[in-house]
Parts: C-alpha cells; sequence; structure tokens
C-alpha cells in the first residue's frame, strides 16, 4: 500500500512538471471549409473536394492551468477535375489554453486562438495569394493519457467544429 501511494504522489507530481506540450489534429467543419462551400454554392458551383484542417499546436505553461501557444493549420481544396486548379490555406493563430479540470489521466480545457489564414489559389487562372483574420474557439476539450494523450475537441473555428488528435506532454 506505501509503494501505491508513493507511485501515486510520483504521478501527479510528475504532471504538475509538464511545461510544455505538442499536438497534432484533423478537423471537420473549418472556417474555410463553410466559407468556400458557400462560395462554391453562390457563385461558381465547382468545388470538387476538401481536405483539412490538419493542425499543430504548441503551448507553454507558464503556471499550472494555463497555456500560452501558438496554433498552425494547414487545409484546402480542389475546384475542378484538373489537380492543377486548388486552393490552399495557411492559418497561424496565438492561442491560450486553459484547463479547468486536471486529474492525473484526464483533462478537461477550453481554447482560443486568433490569427491570419492566407489562401493560395494556383490553376485558377491568375495564380493569386490573399489574407483574411480567422479563429478557433474550443469550448470544451477533453484529453486522455498520460505524457500521450489523445484528444476530442469542440468549437468553432479554423481548426473544426469536431477536431481528434494526439498530444505529448513533457
Amino acid at each position: 500500500m506505501v509503494v501505491a501511494a508513493m507511485m501515486a504522489t510520483v504521478n501527479v507530481s510528475a504532471q504538475d512538471e509538464w511545461r510544455n506540450e505538442v499536438s497534432v489534429a484533423y478537423g471537420f467543419g473549418s472556417n474555410t471549409y463553410l466559407i468556400s462551400t458557400i462560395y462554391s454554392g453562390i457563385f461558381t458551383g465547382d468545388q470538387k473536394n476538401y481536405w483539412g484542417p490538419v493542425s499543430v499546436e504548441y503551448f507553454y505553461r507558464p503556471i499550472t492551468n494555463l497555456g500560452v501557444g501558438a496554433i498552425f493549420a494547414v487545409d484546402g481544396c480542389k475546384w475542378s477535375d484538373d489537380d492543377d486548379a486548388k486552393s490552399t490555406f495557411y492559418t497561424i493563430m496565438p492561442s491560450v489554453k486553459y484547463n479547468w479540470l486536471n486529474k492525473s489521466h484526464f483533462s478537461m480545457y477550453s481554447k482560443l486562438g486568433v490569427g491570419v489564414t492566407i489562401c493560395s489559389d494556383s490553376g485558377i487562372g491568375d495564380s493569386k495569394s490573399s489574407s483574411s483574420v480567422n479563429w478557433q474557439v474550443s469550448l470544451v476539450g477533453m484529453e486522455f493519457g498520460s505524457a500521450f494523450r489523445g484528444f476530442l475537441e469542440l468549437g468553432t473555428g479554423e481548426q473544426g467544429i469536431f477536431l481528434a488528435g494526439l498530444r505529448y506532454k513533457f
């Protein structure tokens, strides 16, 4: 029993020492997906498929429950059967994450990021680029595991309405 108590103490202590986390995720229903679908339906009607967003995040925790960092996401769509006609969206957002429930193998959090999306069109007449403000608000996120964690989030923005991924805390 003493050994079990010591192991539990070490586990909790180790979690408090995690200051960094890196995540990779895939989402559904991003802002650029919704906008490009509406644009295609109203103006062109020729969007063939959409992929992404695939995102990478980094957060540093200066205090136990608060993380500051950045999100990078990329997604895109094809506009025709021609492989060269496509739009690719690159997004970078400074972000903040607040863990409002922390257990040794489970936590819940909320996240906010605001940044810029750069759209690169190619193969559609003249190649061009444009930029716009974009965001991610994840109202509820859940992660499971120890140093390596799986996670799910529900929110709205450039990472999507629903996203899932893997996270490493160190």
